[in-house]
């Protein structure tokens, strides 16, 4: 299953960069929305190899999910694989430079069962594909919007 975004964003390419990689900022996102996340590994963000612990519940059910950063094409964008109850995700966040003060922010998840009880998860997500990718597309123009705001 994939979910994707993709937003225009009114800031030259290097000042959408420097927002999309302040992972401290993600994951205080993520704490404020119940998660708790962990960095663990000598390796620090954006450094390929950055390494993360989350634990969530989604619909009563605990998750747990490591998380590492596994490309980083500095300026460009990143990719961040993710395991956990039997799902694998595939994060990819892509920078395209539209105009010196345009850019194009590309984000997608692909999810990926690797057990049975996955894939039913999986199979009930797909009924409900479009709204989660709805509610994905609210969420990067949240967030773009706070890029593009003078400071």
């Amino acid at each position: 299953m994939k979910l994707s975004s993709q937003k225009t964003v009114d800031a030259p390419i290097s000042d959408v960069f420097a927002a999309i990689s302040d992972f401290d900022e993600f994951e205080a996102m993520l704490s404020d929305r119940g998660t708790k996340i962990e960095r663990f590994g000598d390796i620090a963000p954006p450094s390929v190899g950055a390494e993360w612990t989350a634990r969530f519940k989604w619909h009563d059910r605990p998750y747990d999910v490591r998380a590492e950063l596994i490309s980083v094409d500095p300026g460009q964008g990143y990719a961040i694989e993710s395991k956990g109850n039997g799902l694998v995700c595939m994060a990819v966040v892509d920078l395209q430079a539209m105009s010196t003060s345009q850019t194009r922010l590309f984000v997608s998840f692909d999810f990926m069962a690797m057990t049975f009880a996955s894939k039913l998860l999986l199979q009930t997500l797909r009924l409900t594909g479009s709204s989660l990718n709805r509610r994905l597309d609210k969420r990067v123009a949240a967030y773009t919007s706070k890029i593009t705001r003078p400071a």
